[in-house]
């Protein structure tokens, strides 16, 4: 594991203990929201991969609704609380697999749909996310991302956000739009089929895209 995966790990394994009470009073109507806009656009027989699945509150969601999970998570800590989840709830068509995306060994068109919830966020490099997150999916496969889009407007979280961020207090955060975010990931080869707020402050943005063809 490099220094910037090993570093993600710590602050997320911190987190872990405390993560769903104060992330889930929060979010809990946005997360319901999440997977109502998610059921639709999965089949029972597709195989989903689940980057940053974190304590698996949507993961078991996923696994109700699909042949097959693959949850990455970066920490030990967040991927052993997903996993106790799916113990106490018989679910066996989930594999918890630690890392972080950049490292995760995967074929090209290995996959059904790809879901980010809350992670695009968090990730510096979106570009090279969505290319790989393209060359990972079957043709007409779907891309499912929920995220805050801070760049809407300029909360007071947003903008605690955006010092904790830049002081590597927090990991780094991004300050998207939500049409701005749409649009990046048009560049990458989808066809965006719904853009919802599921969350009023700060604004949580659910995406469905699905992958075509590129145009050369």
């Amino acid at each position: 594991m490099g220094k910037r995966e090993a570093g993600l790990s710590a602050f997320w394994d911190k987190r872990a203990e405390s993560y769903d009470d104060e992330v889930y009073q929060i979010y809990e109507r946005a997360y319901e929201k999440t997977m109502k806009r998610s059921r639709p656009f999965l089949q029972e027989e597709d195989t989903v991969l689940e980057i940053g699945c974190g304590t698996g509150i949507l993961t078991l969601a996923l696994a109700d609704t699909v042949k097959k999970v693959t949850a990455v998570d970066p920490s030990a800590q967040m991927l052993a609380a997903a996993w106790e989840k799916a113990e106490a709830e018989g679910k066996d068509n989930i594999e918890f697999r630690q890392g972080t995306f950049d490292t995760l060994p995967a074929e090209k068109e290995s996959y059904d749909a790809i879901a980010a919830y809350n992670v695009l966020l968090y990730l510096k490099d979106r570009d090279k996310a969505l290319d790989k997150i393209y060359d990972l999916l079957k043709p007409g496969g779907i891309f499912l991302s929920a995220t805050d889009c801070l760049g809407r407007n300029f909360s007071q979280e947003a903008i605690e956000k955006f010092v904790k961020s830049r002081t590597g207090r927090i990991p780094y955060v991004a300050f998207e739009t939500p049409v701005g975010l749409m649009r990046r990931i048009q560049r990458h080869g989808f066809l965006v089929l719904e853009i919802v707020n599921l969350h009023r402050n700060p604004p949580n943005i659910f995406i469905a895209a699905q992958k075509i063809e590129r145009k050369s």
